[in-house]
């Protein structure tokens, strides 16, 4: 993409809108413009819908005639028009109003949408003085417990942009699921690798520079297309931000106040380029992400953070202060009990939730490979220390809870959804990760990337034969995974795209595999 020249400032501000009538928004508030004009269309970033729930979801878009120029909108706040209908041509109108683009939120919208019923698909879009959006669609969810006979839905992670277009959505919105699950680095504060197409700047650290790397990543036509087909959830993992932080450090911030600033910066940015609940508003400590949903009688999901509330990677060294792969026999700190990965608010929210649900599937869905994999070679065990091989005592006790489900209520259906890694996986989650005929507790599904490459195909082929859990490892290809639920069997279709780096490439299944209803463990289909 090229983009436009970044001096045109003072053009902008004063060109972008025509001001009509000033309108006060309340004591001490800024000026806000009534019925403005633009040169160019104010919704180039699209619309898009979240966090959907039986009686209705978020919507946002974010007002940007030049999505590249920060100074493309004068600090004023703007009234932006919206409106849901049960029907795509808006002929039968059930909600509507007026909320205010803000400019400390660089002119985003969030509408938290309630009222409606459950369990159907509906239509909304944004108009602005004369500019009107593309119409997006979300389903609302089925209330608690209610028979759900089926659900379909598809996760992916990574999308690089410079490595590859995001055409994986594309096929997304070709197999229609209810909703789309994406499961972290959603964009990449730096660049490397190989490159097809450019983004600006090195690295990002400063709020402008976050905002323009979503800006830019939210300008893809295939991206926009998966947000407007259906409601998203959403969890962050580390690039959001900065390679492989844990809580207040990174690789390359060890100063943790300088780190708070800048992952405040790109928390800001997040926030206003999604769609998420005014509940998830960035605060001095961070922002909440973490939840849990229910689909009915048939899926519970909890959706965890795996960033914000951990303890530090174990054993750093001076030249390696991010993830790598150790001989657990020369790290011991890895076995300290009280290490945690979800911290204790969010464990506390895990573990109640599970210990209540009356699910016939019940899913973590993270960020990271929650399955043991040694990454050694021949004797000894080797473990990566920035996924839950570096937090045992925490995975532990998930593992911990799922037994005594099992154990309790008979054979519950635990379903690990995870990704980072830009592999398919597919794996028996074992009691004992060093015993392989232990119990199979969970079965566990991680995407591949949507196009950020990998570089681990000759390690992970040769470790094939150290991990009998893994039934499937494919790093060469890029994709995502399409999950098919009903009350007998979990059917998750691995599906790849030939090639990322070319606009109209072909899509196929790489592999299916199925899993019934009380028997933990994936069969190949």
């Amino acid at each position: 993409m090229a983009f436009p020249p970044f001096s045109r400032r003072t053009f902008a501000a004063q060109a972008a809108i025509w001001a009509g009538t000033a309108l006060a928004t309340g004591a001490g508030a800024r000026r806000a413009f009534a019925a403005p004009t633009f040169l160019n269309d104010p919704f180039q970033l699209g619309v898009a819908a979240g966090d959907p729930v039986p009686d209705g979801f978020m919507i946002w878009t974010r007002l940007a005639p030049d999505p590249y120029d920060a100074k493309a909108l004068p600090p004023e706040a703007i009234p932006v028009g919206w409106e849901v209908a049960a029907d795509p041509k808006f002929q039968k109108r059930v909600a509507s109003g007026t909320a205010y683009a803000q400019p400390h939120l660089a002119h985003s919208v969030h509408v938290d949408v309630k009222g409606l019923e459950h369990g159907r698909p509906y239509y909304y879009r944004f108009h602005c003085g004369a500019a009107v959006s593309r119409t997006g669609r979300a389903m609302t969810l089925s209330t608690p417990r209610m028979p759900l006979q089926k659900l379909k839905f598809a996760f992916a992670s990574c999308q690089h942009y410079e490595q590859g277009y995001f055409t994986a959505f594309r096929d997304m919105i070709a197999q229609d699921p209810d909703f789309i699950l994406h499961l972290g680095d959603y964009i990449y504060e730096s660049s490397w690798g190989t490159t097809v197409r450019q983004m600006p700047g090195a690295e990002a650290r400063t709020l402008d520079q976050y905002r323009l790397l979503h800006a830019v990543y939210k300008a893809d036509p295939d991206l926009q297309n998966a947000h407007a087909h259906c409601a998203h959830f959403f969890m962050w993992d580390d690039h959001e931000a900065a390679n492989d932080y844990s809580r207040l450090e990174s690789d390359r911030d060890r100063d943790p106040a300088a780190f708070l600033a800048r992952r405040a910066a790109a928390y800001q940015a997040y926030y206003e380029h999604m769609p998420l609940r005014p509940s998830a508003m960035p605060q001095a400590d961070g922002m909440t992400l973490y939840k849990r949903v229910d689909f009915g009688d048939l899926m519970d999901m909890a959706i965890c953070d795996l960033r914000q509330y951990r303890d530090p990677i174990p054993c750093q060294t001076a030249d390696k202060h991010m993830g790598q792969v150790v001989d657990v026999a020369k790290c011991p700190e890895i076995f300290d009990a009280n290490r945690t990965m979800l911290g204790k608010e969010q464990e506390r929210s895990l573990t109640g939730g599970w210990a209540r649900t009356n699910a016939k599937w019940n899913v973590l869905a993270q960020t990271l490979m929650f399955a043991g994999f040694d990454q050694m070679e021949g004797p000894g065990r080797g473990i990566f220390t920035d996924n839950w091989g570096g937090y045992p005592a925490a995975k532990r006790k998930i593992l911990d809870l799922v037994k005594k489900r099992n154990k309790d209520y008979g054979q519950q259906n635990f379903i690990c959804l995870g990704g980072d890694i830009h592999s398919f996986f597919v794996s028996d989650v074992k009691d004992d990760d060093l015993n392989p005929n232990s119990e199979t507790l969970m079965t566990e599904f991680v995407c591949t990337s949507v196009t950020s490459e990998s570089y681990n195909t000759a390690v992970f082929a040769a470790l094939l034969k150290e991990n009998p859990q893994m039934k499937f490892i494919d790093d060469t290809v890029r994709g995502y995974v399409l999950c098919e639920v009903t009350p007998q069997t979990w059917t998750s279709t691995l599906r790849m795209v030939e090639n990322v780096r070319v606009r109209e490439p072909k899509f196929r299944t790489r592999a299916k595999f199925v899993v019934e209803s009380g028997r933990a463990g994936a069969q190949s289909a």
